[in-house]
């Protein structure tokens, strides 16, 4: 299974018990917002960086990027290092920021070179979906020209990611109150754990992990064939595994495709459902 994390700012809270509330609902791990630019730093920071060490034993922490790659990395590092955190500590460029210019990359990656030149090369890559892929139309980030190519994506309201082989999803930006997250490697959350996901081949009983499951016409999963229906955490439903290549998506009778990733939804008994 992947880890799941939340990421805060200055917006949430930063209390031992709000961490621990989060680590009851299921929270694995927290990724802190520590600066911005070349003279913010989040006034929170130094609570929940303490406090996410206490509840998860670990934290990773992240810059907001504003296109200045040599000058941001040695601000972002500074704050870094008079928190305490080691080289072992996960550092992620958040690459969002719309005044940046097309295409920001060049500049992220002198902002990541800084980084590893100085010994801390657990380091990640945030960009929504859009910018991976260029769809966009203002933006593009070339996964294939970072020196580094672990990536962080966001993408809500869909099934997976949108960006192939992604190392985490940000897959929700209202997770009881906070953006959350799907580890898949352990490159977001310092774990180091490796697994690759499976899909369910029995007909049966089927619950929810995901905020959101969406519903698709055909089992392509293309944008287009997305359904107004989708099913919330802890819906159930049952349904028939059906080959799509080298893996299977779920049929619900009557309203469609559901992925059958064991990431996404939980298997709980089998039956024989009605079939197309």
């Amino acid at each position: 299974m992947p880890k799941l994390g939340i990421d805060v700012s200055s917006y949430q809270g930063s209390s031992l018990s709000y961490f621990q509330e989060f680590k009851k609902l299921g929270a694995d791990f927290a990724v802190v917002k520590l600066t911005e630019g070349t003279n913010y730093v989040n006034p929170k920071a130094s609570a929940q960086v303490a406090n996410s060490l206490k509840v998860f034993g670990a934290v990773s922490v992240y810059h907001f990027f504003q296109g200045y790659g040599t000058a941001e990395a040695k601000y972002f590092l500074a704050w870094v290092k008079k928190y305490g955190l080691d080289k072992s500590t996960v550092l992620v460029i958040d690459v969002e920021a719309p005044g940046l210019p097309y295409n920001p990359t060049p500049q992220v990656n002198v902002f990541l070179k800084y980084l590893i030149d100085h010994g801390y090369k657990n380091v990640v890559t945030y960009g929504s979906a859009s910018w991976f892929n260029n769809t966009a139309g203002t933006h593009v980030i070339h996964r294939a020209q970072l020196i580094d190519k672990h990536i962080w994506v966001a993408s809500y309201g869909a099934s997976q990611p949108g960006v192939a082989n992604a190392n985490s999803w940000q897959f929700s930006d209202n997770w009881h109150g906070v953006d959350a997250s799907y580890d898949f490697d352990g490159s977001l959350s310092g774990s180091k754990t490796s697994e690759k996901p499976s899909y369910y081949i029995t007909p049966g009983l089927y619950q929810v992990r995901l905020k959101w499951l969406p519903v698709y016409k055909t089992t392509d999963f293309k944008k287009s064939d997305k359904r107004y229906t989708r099913y919330g955490t802890g819906s159930r439903f049952w349904a028939t595994p059906v080959k799509h290549g080298k893996i299977t998506r779920l049929y619900i009778n009557g309203q469609g495709y559901v992925s059958s990733n064991k990431w996404y939804v939980k298997f709980l008994k089998k039956s024989k459902p009605k079939t197309k």
